[in-house]
């Protein structure tokens, strides 16, 4: 049986450190993409058992190039940049964060409405 492989898209943290540690426990190995783009992220993402995205565009055309992949996890809320069709098609589950950094938003908005209010 191969390692499984665990392709990163795009990432938004210093480093990969958390996310290797979670997977290393699981025997996956985290891979990540030289550049948000199709052809960076197919170069890691095409063998890939599963592929995590913040911002990146999952295109069609992205999702029809990846052989293995069952599973799409989002850094973030919502799917918008994520073909939902084409990964229905291809059989790969998508998920995501609906709580991701809801709390942070908020304390960063009042803390920008007390500013303005000085």
């Amino acid at each position: 049986m191969s390692k499984i492989l665990i392709a990163v898209a795009d990432s938004v943290f210093p480093d990969l450190a958390p996310t290797e540690r979670v997977f290393s426990k699981l025997g996956a190995t985290v891979q990540l993409a030289r550049a948000p783009t199709l052809d960076a992220i197919l170069e890691v993402a095409r063998k890939a058992d599963g592929l995590m995205v913040t911002f990146a565009q999952l295109s069609a055309e992205l999702i029809q190039g990846l052989e293995r992949c069952r599973a799409i996890g989002r850094f973030g809320i919502g799917v918008d940049n994520i073909d939902l069709d084409a990964a229905t098609k291809a059989g790969i589950q998508v998920c995501f964060v609906p709580d991701y950094c809801l709390d942070e938003v908020s304390d960063h908005a009042m803390a920008l409405l007390v500013a303005l209010a000085r």
